[in-house]
């Protein structure tokens, strides 16, 4: 890193919310909420990722674009919010990545504009989005490979109209087994107007399979959870997605 701690702790400090805890030099973090490395060790990415390109859908402070760097990927950023309303810059400079955030929403992307990608990482956004299986669809759309989502779950997080959460498989292990997802309206979960949908673990990985994805293994962990997926070839499946979007008729 070119600059001092101080300066760098000064940098840190102008920028009032950090999601991610990301070590700018040795043994200084950024403040974030999140325990970013906590979630790589689960996302069990490659040692290298050279040759790769790497998409980071909800970047934010950019954690995991800057690891998936120094993994040797060529990675692309995006988020809904403009990079100088996250500590993106701020650490960027600091780590002396080359990696661009790019302000763009999940369900604006497309093989023309983007390419497509060997690993999507979809981190954290998939219960914020009032459409979840039209992002999953332009996912898809731009995905020639791995893909890793991460999100809220209700299997060990079921909210009840007392503001508590409760198992699934207390109130019923049937539920588990069935594919369900959960709306939060208003401030329903956790006070944030953001939060929409949580699925359970068996409602993520059929949305997946719908979506053109073959699922490898899912986890749990607390509240979240996390599915592994890789693309696959379904001309009929991708026919059926388009002509769910389309309008008049389509060609076979």
């Amino acid at each position: 890193m070119a600059k001092g701690v101080d300066e760098a702790r000064r940098l840190i400090a102008t920028h009032e919310h950090w999601y991610h805890r990301i070590e700018v030099a040795p043994g200084l973090l950024t403040p974030g909420v999140n325990d970013s490395q906590m979630i790589l060790e689960a996302l069990r990415l490659p040692e290298t990722l050279e040759g790769q390109r790497v998409l980071d859908i909800g970047a934010r402070d950019g954690f995991f674009s800057f690891e998936c760097e120094r993994r040797g990927a060529e990675v692309t950023a995006i988020d809904y919010l403009t990079a100088e309303e996250t500590g993106f810059p701020i650490a960027k400079e600091l780590i002396g990545s080359e990696v661009e955030l790019r302000q763009m929403n999940v369900y604006d992307l497309s093989p023309e504009e983007l390419g497509t990608f060997d690993l999507v990482l979809f981190l954290g956004v998939l219960y914020h989005l009032r459409d979840p299986m039209l992002a999953l669809d332009r996912i898809a759309a731009v995905s020639r490979g791995r893909l890793i989502v991460e999100t809220q779950m209700i299997d060990d997080a079921l909210l009840t109209s007392a503001g508590e959460f409760k198992r699934l498989a207390d109130l019923d292990p049937e539920l588990e087994k069935i594919p369900l997802m959960q709306f939060y309206p208003g401030r329903a979960l956790n006070n944030d107007p953001t939060n929409a949908w949580a699925p359970n673990e068996a409602c993520l990985g059929a949305m997946l399979e719908e979506s053109g994805f073959e699922i490898d293994s899912q986890l749990r962990i607390g509240q979240r959870g996390i599915a592994f997926a890789e693309r696959k070839d379904d001309p009929e499946s991708d026919y059926w997605r388009r002509r769910d979007r389309a309008v008049g008729r389509m060609g076979s």
